[in-house]
């Protein structure tokens, strides 16, 4: 049952991504992903920073506290999108429904989630499984594919085939990377087209740079994606000093914020 009213993500939001906090992200400190973040960490400085929302690293509520989980719930910084790693390769219903379940508790507007990489025969087999997803959500819910790479989705007409399958733009939609090579984003925008609401800035590709130093760069992908029509919000989704000694809460809150600063003049 809901215990708290979504908020819906308005264009041009900025949400901080807390994977890009998580020194545990990648299982480099314990191999079950636990985190070793509590909201205490971050939620005050996440509000202080400007950010208009949060996009929720999964375990920051599935393996947090129940304390936790109620600071969570009535966030003065809404819990927007929940970021989800359920696998869609496992032919049972039972952890979808539960990621289903906490995203109807938290009260988010929307999940994001990403498909398996099993490339045969995947249009059906992961459009039957996200439909069944799909109805376990509450009806508002929108469901946004991580078309990431290593993903049958990574493919932008596999993406935009499975989505088709399970229902329109209004409920069933996509995210780019916005560090991803130009034509690559290219060629996701004529697949996906309107469908693609959210952007995870991440340029891990070219090493996780501070923002300030690649704003021409940041400049000209976001005029790029705006060209195709887009007006949706993104997520401060990875920053610099990750995988590094200044890999704290502390420290990357600040970073974060550094880019939230750049990022917001660069959309204008």
């Amino acid at each position: 049952m809901r215990t708290t009213e979504p908020v819906p993500c308005e264009p041009g939001s900025i949400l901080l991504g807390t994977v890009a906090l998580e020194p545990n992200r990648w299982g480099a400190l314990s191999p079950d992903r636990k985190p070793t973040l509590t909201t205490n960490d971050w939620l005050s400085g996440a509000r202080e920073a400007g950010f208009d929302g949060i996009e929720l690293w999964e375990h920051h509520a599935m393996l947090a506290s129940e304390a936790e989980v109620e600071a969570l719930r009535t966030s003065p910084v809404p819990i927007q999108i929940w970021s989800s790693y359920v696998s869609f390769d496992d032919p049972e219903d039972a952890a979808r429904d539960a990621v289903a379940a906490w995203v109807e508790r938290l009260g988010c507007a929307a999940v994001k989630f990403n498909v398996g990489n099993d490339r045969e025969d995947c249009v059906a087999v992961y459009a039957a499984r996200l439909a069944r997803f799909a109805k376990a959500l509450p009806d508002a819910t929108r469901l946004i594919c991580e078309c990431h790479s290593g993903t049958a989705a990574d493919d932008p007409s596999v993406a935009q085939k499975i989505l088709a399958e399970v229902g329109g733009v209004e409920r069933l939609q996509a995210l780019v990377h916005l560090g991803d090579e130009p034509e690559y984003l290219d060629s996701m925008f004529a697949a996906l087209g309107d469908r693609i609401t959210h952007v995870h800035v991440n340029f891990l590709r070219q090493g996780a740079p501070l923002l300030s130093t690649i704003a021409e760069d940041l400049q000209e992908r976001i005029d790029r994606i705006k060209s195709h029509g887009f007006a949706g919000s993104y997520t401060v989704e990875f920053v610099h000093g990750l995988g590094t000694e200044a890999d704290r809460p502390g420290d990357l809150l600040d970073v974060a914020a550094s880019d939230l600063s750049v990022l917001r003049e660069a959309i204008g």
